[in-house]
Order: C-alpha cells, then structure tokens, then sequence
C-alpha cells in the first residue's frame, strides 16, 4: 500500500446527522432551509458548516506536487538550529573531557605518577623490594608531552605544562627515539682534566682547519674531550692565531700629508664615484661620478686632482686596468709623479682607503649619488671630524698646516729607477720580477729620505 493513501474516515457517532443531512443537500435530496430546520440550526449557520466542508473537499481534491510536503520556514529554521546546538554541544563536551584529561595527565606529573613504559617492576634485592623500571623524570616529561599531543595540544603549550620549551622538547623526543639519554649531564664535576696531549691534539685540529670547524665537531674528533673542553681550547687557540697574524703584518706610516695620494672607487649601485685622499692623513682630495670607470674617466679625476691640490710625489692605485692605461701614466709622468701598484690579489695594500671607503658609504646611506652630495660629504669628513690620531684636529686643519715638500722629483725617479733595474737583476727567476722590483724600488726610495716608515705589528 503507498504511503500516500489515506483510508477512508470514519464518522463519530456526534456527527452522523449533520454527515447525513449535508450529503443530502449536496445530492438534492432536501433543501437547504429543510435541511436547517433538521438541524435546528439558522439557515446562515448551515450554509456556513456545509461551506467549510466543501472548502476541505476541495482542498483535499486540488492536484500536489509530486515528492514529499515541503517543511515550513520556521520549522525549518528551528532544525537548522537545533542541529547547530548540538553540534555546538558535542564540541563542548569534548572539549570538557579533554580539559580533564590534560588535568589529569599534569596532577600524574606533579605527583610524579605519570610512566613512560611498561610498569613492570624488578627486584632489587631478595628482600623483595621494588622500584620502576624507568625512573627517569626527563622521560616522564616526554612521555607525558606525547599523550598531551595526542590529545590535541600544541606542541608549545605541552612543553610549557611539563617545564619546558618546545625546542627542548623536541630535542629529547629526538634522542629518546633514538635510544639514547634524553638529557646529557652537564657540569664539569665528573668530566676528567684535559691533558696536555689532548690539547696538543685539539690545537692541531683548531690550526688545520683555521678555526672553521666547531666546538662539537673538535670534540668527536679528538676521543675524551667534552664539547666544553673544544671550545676553551678552540677559543685560546684563535686568540693566538689572531696575535701571530697582527704580529706579521707591517704598518706603513707616511711621515707628512703630500707624498702619497690614493685614488680608489666606490660602487653605490649602478653609479660610480673617483674618490682621491691623503695617505698620511684622512683628508679627501677630490671625488667625482663618473658616467664609466674607464681610463678616460680616471685620467680625467687625476688631472682635476692634481690641478687642485697639486701633484704628490706618489700615487697608490690597485691593479684595475683602466688604472694602467698610457693615458694616464703619461699625466703622471708630466707631473712628475710615481705610480704604486700593489701585489696582485692582495687588498690589504689598500686598507687604508677601502677603510676610508667604508666610512662614505656610511654617511651616504641610501642616498642616491651625485656630484654635490659627494661634495657636502667631504666637506663633513674632512672640516667637521676631530679624531684622536690627529691630536683632536679636523683633517682639514692638518692638511692646512702642512710642509711644502723639498724633494728633486727627477732624481727621486731616477733612484727608482736605478733601484728597479738591480732589483729585477737580482729577482730575475721570478714572473712579477718587474712589478715587484719597482713597487720595492719607491718604498725604498721613499724610506731612505724619511717620508715612509714601517711598523711591526699592525692592526689592520
């Protein structure tokens, strides 16, 4: 039978004349006032009864739609929501039960109840006396971190309940999973003196490897050292490496502002600066950008310095080939002046300028470079520094107060020259025999008349 069919009614025994009445009516079998009057009912009353039931006869006989009577608005509206309290609730009460146990596993922690793995027991003595077969309160932390986790907690927050953090904790689990002692001992209480072959050894390491390698590494590859033992040695051991470097290097003093000038770039994004200072002094002589670093460009910077400020008896550049163009040796060799290039690949040579270059890029910051910003920056560093090297004073003021050099520019470059010669005699089965021969050549020449002097022991 389908669902939808609805078995005929039955009429209560109340009703039965008024049943009987209407269907008479509806079938002309009495009138409507007769049919009143059976009832004893006014003739409005009955029609009004009689109206209703043919409305729900006809409302019953109106064509449905097909499918299931649609819910109601509000009814459905109440689902809806009914539906999200109990989810709502569902959630509480999981939440509630994973409150207490989190509660539960903390109080074990506190307590000390909380075990790792099995609760077994083992005898300690024939007395049969017991302990838990694993004791270990960093184990329990762990232990009782996990099943926090399990249960929905961050990793964080589980660190923090067992006293902890969370790379800690994550370091225990590492070693715990891997058999091992999820916390190492610490202190020096028990850890043997290092003897003096073993710090031999590990100095060795340290100087092989030239202080690259680390604490950790220096002691797994030196048996029975502690990473703490390493790092003392390691540390002791760069310390002197670092007296041994600054005790071999040698310092190079010009005796007054004038006999040596430098000329270097500086690189600030895509524009190029010339700049050209003293070597005795801090002083800038002459900065300029340069649409190309090129030979053009230097000779060009050169001769404005030189018009400026006059010619020195030297001047220091690297090794750049637009630094060597004829171009520019022939300005030079006009003005009788002496180019100095250092050894090849070596910047310490320069170290007072790229020290210098450092300082420009720090006043100028992020500003964009140009000719005038570059001028107010020399302005600043060469009349508004003092500085204790010079006893206070600007380097402006110093290179003011200088001497007027009283040095036979043609005989200072035919010493060099003669210098050279013999040297390169003497360095003849070397490749640089030349270069090196006249860079040697100027020093030598230079120190004989006491403009430049050397000092043991820098500290570049």
């Amino acid at each position: 039978m389908s669902k939808s069919y609805t078995p005929q009614p039955e009429v209560p025994e109340a009703l039965q004349e008024r049943y009987r009445t209407i269907l008479q009516v509806l079938n002309g079998e009495l009138t409507v006032s007769a049919a009143a009057e059976k009832l004893a009912l006014s003739r409005n009353q009955f029609q009004t009864v009689m109206h209703k039931a043919l409305q729900g006869m006809i409302e019953a006989l109106e064509p449905k739609p097909p499918g299931p009577l649609p819910m109601p608005e509000r009814e459905r509206q109440l689902s809806e929501e009914k539906e999200k309290l109990l989810r709502e609730n569902e959630k509480l009460r999981q939440r509630v039960e994973t409150i207490d146990r989190l509660m539960g596993v903390a109080s074990g922690i506190l307590r000390g109840n909380v075990r790792t793995r099995s609760t077994k027991t083992k005898k300690k003595s024939e007395g049969g006396s017991h302990e838990p077969e694993d004791p270990d309160p960093v184990r329990q932390s762990v232990a009782a971190a996990e099943q926090m986790k399990a249960l929905g907690l961050s990793a964080p927050l589980a660190a923090a309940i067992v006293g902890t953090t969370a790379a800690t904790l994550r370091r225990w689990e590492r070693r715990v999973r891997l058999g091992a002692s999820p916390r190492l001992r610490r202190g020096t209480g028990k850890v043997r003196a290092l003897s003096a072959e073993k710090k031999r050894e590990l100095i060795e390491v340290v100087r092989r490897m030239r202080g690259l390698c680390g604490a950790d590494s220096l002691s797994h590859s030196v048996e029975g050292v502690s990473r703490r033992q390493a790092a003392a040695v390691k540390r002791e051991t760069l310390r002197e490496m670092e007296r041994e470097r600054v005790a071999s290097c040698t310092r190079l003093r010009i005796a007054q502002p004038g006999v040596m000038r430098s000329l270097d770039q500086l690189y600030e994004g895509p524009r190029t600066a010339l700049i050209a200072s003293d070597a005795s002094v801090p002083y800038r002589t002459t900065a300029r950008v340069v649409a190309a670093y090129d030979g053009e460009h230097v000779a060009r910077t050169l001769e404005e310095d030189l018009r400026t400020h006059g010619a020195p008896l030297v001047y220091r550049m690297d090794r750049a080939s637009c630094h060597r163009v004829p171009q520019v040796r022939e300005l030079l060799e006009a003005h009788g002046v002496l180019l100095l290039h250092g050894p090849p690949r070596y910047p310490q040579f320069y170290g007072q300028h790229e020290r210098q270059n450092r300082e420009h890029r720090g006043w100028l910051g992020a500003a964009e470079l140009n000719d005038e910003l570059l001028r107010e920056m020399i302005e600043e560093l060469n009349g508004t520094w003092r500085r204790r090297a010079l006893a206070w004073r600007t380097s402006a003021e110093v290179w003011m107060a200088r001497l007027t050099l009283d040095v036979d520019r043609v005989a200072l470059r035919e010493e060099v020259a003669y210098r050279a010669a013999r040297l390169a005699a003497r360095l003849s089965e070397r490749s640089d025999a030349l270069d090196l021969a006249g860079r040697l050549a100027i020093e030598q020449a230079l120190e004989d008349r006491g403009l430049m002097s050397r000092e043991a022991g820098g500290w570049c």
